[in-house]
């Protein structure tokens, strides 16, 4: 590949140019981190929009009124209201802990 050849420089440089074209802006004054930001910022600004429209039609076009769409259902920058965090007892974590740490101590004494 092209990027396997190229030196670390030479690919940042490329990022950087690419970053400030998603911007439309001239990179000299900015650092990479600066402009992946910007873009960033840019990128989930425009998504709002277009989820936001997106939701609009939606609920335009559909004949199930029961479900109205929301913008979030289209933005993939949109929190997720789900946690990922697994429900854990006192007792669970409780012989978790000794498992862990109790049966390591006296194998090693």
């Amino acid at each position: 590949t092209p990027t396997a050849t190229r030196t670390p420089a030479a690919t940042c440089q490329d990022m950087i140019w690419q970053l400030a074209g998603i911007l439309g802006v001239h990179p000299g004054s900015f650092t990479l981190r600066e402009l992946y930001e910007m873009a960033q910022s840019r990128q989930k600004q425009d998504w709002q929009h277009t989820s936001n429209l997106m939701a609009l039609l939606a609920n335009l076009l559909t004949f199930n009124r029961s479900h109205t769409f929301k913008a979030a259902d289209f933005d993939p920058f949109a929190q997720s209201q789900t946690s990922s965090v697994i429900p854990l007892n006192t007792e669970d974590a409780m012989a978790l802990l000794k498992r862990t740490f109790v049966s390591s101590r006296k194998e090693t004494q």
